[in-house]
């Protein structure tokens, strides 16, 4: 069947089905809420199968998500217009979300969201509720943030906490839990915590200790091609820093050889986009997989720290120490491997006079590529935790000199790596291993910075750093 929409109005304001003043070239609805217009082209609308009557009295049963999240509410019974088109029936709804999520592309620069949402299969929206809500939410935030639209952060927050009642149904229904649709829900509504904080600013890490447990019981298997493979791949950084902030005294799942496999794109171009060499690809593998590794010696060299730091915790036994040493010195040999290969790329930072009056470095490290000067911060920011891990294994080596250009180096790069709505995403991990070990002014500064980071992204919060050190102090302890 074909049929031709009957109202005259813009795009979104038909999806909404609200009254459109037709105003050109922008209807007056979409500037009230701050979105993009889309235009009044009617397009035909193509209908597959017979037409069928329902008979009256009787309706479908709801899928557990849609139920959670109210599919049969009117728009009067929802806390927000917003939430209602939500719980609206599901082709409405696909329809509304992707209009969302296309507005969110327009608005934020390329450079931010390349990547960053490209594990979402657009297709799927308007399927499940569970899924539809959760990207509502992360997408009206991020887009309320970028536009300083507080109405519509307090939006997002209403269909997140919607979502995560549907998300717990799902969670708990017999099939429901293992579908793809609910491990993007998921990941989405962690997403959702790392820049909103909604309870706290670590309450992330709950979530992906949770999307981690998921994967883990779904299986390996689950996660080999497709929709699976592609969403396991984006949230592997966010995993690994989970346990390395939040350890359970276990080494990383994604580190074990039926894991290692599934966690390589392998150059399949599931999350990058098809422009990218396989090179690169295999490249930016390689760096996740070695990251896999850190949190088996992060963990216990932290507690070798706090042990001889306490001085009244009894010491590990030699033969765990030299475990610890020996598993250190492997894993800093695969990074120096993988960084001799990462420079054949050609994405050196140049250095540049600063830009920022604040900054406490006239000359900082200007990376051309986001991406990439991301993983260059990753990089120096794994040596420093190796490093400190051999200190506390009393390596016979002198890390002084080291480490002081590897923390340079990543506070040099916050400037441009930094910059943008997902520049603290970027530079996250990096920073919070830096100020452990930079001088006791750069804390200071660095706390600063978290300050700014933090009216767009919740777990850069300086509640979750130490103390920064007494003034004068300016060496770690060891």
């Amino acid at each position: 069947m074909v049929g031709v929409p009957r109202s005259s109005g813009c795009q979104l304001c038909r999806t909404r089905r609200v009254k459109c003043d037709e105003l050109r070239p922008g209807c007056g609805n979409c500037r009230k809420y701050g979105v993009e217009c889309p235009g009044y082209e009617r397009g035909l609308k193509f209908i597959s199968g017979k037409h069928q009557i329902r008979q009256r009295g009787k309706r479908s049963e709801p899928s557990p998500s849609d139920a959670a999240l109210g599919a049969g509410s009117t728009p009067e019974t929802n806390a927000s217009h917003t939430a209602a088109l939500i719980a609206a029936p599901k082709p409405n709804r696909g329809e509304f979300i992707n209009t969302i999520v296309a507005t969110v592309r327009t608005n934020m620069s390329q450079s931010d969201i390349t990547g960053f949402l490209s594990w979402i299969e657009l297709g799927r929206l308007g399927t499940r509720a569970v899924l539809d809500g959760a990207m509502c939410s992360v997408a009206m935030h991020l887009l309320g943030k970028e536009m300083s639209d507080q109405t519509m952060v307090a939006h997002s927050r209403s269909v997140y906490g919607k979502s995560l009642g549907s998300l717990q149904a799902s969670l708990c229904h017999a099939t429901e839990w293992k579908s793809p649709e609910t491990l993007c829900a998921a990941m989405l509504l962690c997403v959702f915590e790392l820049f909103a904080g909604t309870t706290s600013s670590d309450t992330w890490l709950q979530h992906a200790r949770g999307v981690g447990t998921l994967m883990e019981q779904r299986g390996p298997a689950a996660h080999r091609e497709g929709w699976d493979a592609m969403m396991i791949l984006a949230f592997r950084g966010v995993l690994i820093m989970c346990d390395m902030f939040f350890p359970t005294g276990e080494a990383c799942f994604l580190s074990r050889p039926e894991w290692k496999p599934i966690i390589r794109d392998g150059g399949r171009h599931l999350i990058h986009p098809p422009q990218l060499p396989e090179h690169t690809i295999h490249i930016v593998d390689g760096f996740f997989e070695r990251l896999a590794e850190l949190p088996a010696v992060l963990g216990p060299a932290h507690g070798l720290r706090e042990s001889r730091t306490m001085g009244t915790v009894q010491q590990p036994q030699p033969e765990t120490i030299a475990a610890l040493a020996r598993r250190a010195v492997e894993c800093r040999r695969l990074f120096y491997a993988w960084y001799e290969e990462f420079k054949t790329l050609s994405v050196t930072p140049e250095e540049v006079p600063s830009k920022d009056p604040n900054s406490p470095f006239p000359v900082v490290l200007q990376h051309r590529v986001a991406w990439a000067g991301s993983m260059h911060m990753g990089y120096w920011a794994s040596i420093l935790i190796l490093q400190e891990a051999l200190v506390q294994c009393q390596w016979p080596e002198d890390f002084g000199e080291s480490r002081s250009e590897l923390v340079q180096n990543i506070l040099r790069s916050l400037e441009s790596v930094g910059a943008g709505t997902m520049g603290p995403y970027r530079v996250g991990f990096s920073v919070r291993i830096a100020y452990e070990f930079a001088s006791a002014e750069h804390q200071d500064w660095i706390l600063g910075l978290l300050d700014r980071f933090k009216k767009t992204y919740a777990a850069t919060d300086r509640a979750t750093y130490p103390k920064p050190r007494p003034d004068g102090e300016n060496e770690p302890p060891s």
